[in-house]
């Protein structure tokens, strides 16, 4: 009896191991899949701008340095990686590092790889939601084809007098909600201060719901409107 009380604990053993073994592989393959931005950067980010990498586990070093920020090495722990602010354009070489030795049973893959660049962009690009305009109310079952979007976009050009912006497609989210809106102007020439950008709007929106408009900034990173009000 007490041999298959002990052979049934040594199983329960293995297949609690394993099963982490397995959540541990998945949790690692799923943080890969989200910090890879491209084969070259960890991120793409404005000047002034900060990193959120998340929760960080105990005993983690950070060496931030940029030859080209005159930036020479910072040295960071733990959570510390998430206050930093990268003031200046180039990029950023970042070293990683685990002093915490895992059990037997605990994942053992690092959070991150031990050295990534993150490359500072020299152009901010900030939508101003608080003064985003409509043509038109979004009606339910109406075609939005003659509805015009107006956002003003606040500049801050670094080591640069102007610079030219592709305009990409503003993309509509909400339950049944198939729009998209397409730059008035495909290509502007961004300077420093306050800009107009304007997109014509196609489509139809269904049901009632709130919707979600997702602009793209120079850098490729996606700003978000949330409208207050539902399409009714």
């Amino acid at each position: 009896m007490k041999k298959k009380y002990f052979l049934l604990n040594h199983n329960l053993s293995n297949i609690l191991t394993r099963f982490l073994l397995l959540l541990c592989t998945l949790s690692f393959v799923h943080a890969t899949a989200q910090v890879s931005v491209n084969d070259t950067y960890y991120k793409v980010i404005s000047h002034g701008d900060k990193i959120d990498f998340g929760a960080i586990e105990k005993g983690v070093k950070w060496v931030v340095s940029s030859a080209e920020a005159q930036v020479s090495s910072i040295y960071l722990s733990e959570n510390e990686i998430n206050n930093f602010v990268f003031a200046k354009p180039g990029i950023y070489q970042i070293s990683f590092q685990e002093t915490y030795k895992h059990s037997n049973n605990e994942c053992s893959h690092p959070q991150f790889k031990e050295r990534m660049a993150i490359k500072v962009s020299p152009i901010k690009m900030t939508f101003d939601f608080s003064k985003i305009s409509f043509s038109e109310k979004i009606r339910i079952g109406s075609n939005c084809d003659q509805i015009i979007v107006t956002v003003p976009v606040n500049i801050v050009i670094k080591d640069l007098q102007s610079t030219k912006f592709n305009v990409a497609n503003l993309i509509v989210a909400g339950v049944g909600a198939e729009i998209i809106g397409k730059p008035v102007i495909a290509e502007v020439v961004l300077k420093n201060g306050t800009q107009l950008l304007k997109y014509q709007l196609s489509g139809v929106a269904s049901n009632e719901a709130y919707l979600m408009f997702d602009f793209v900034d120079y850098n490729g990173n996606i700003q978000t409107y949330y409208q207050p009000e539902i399409v009714n």
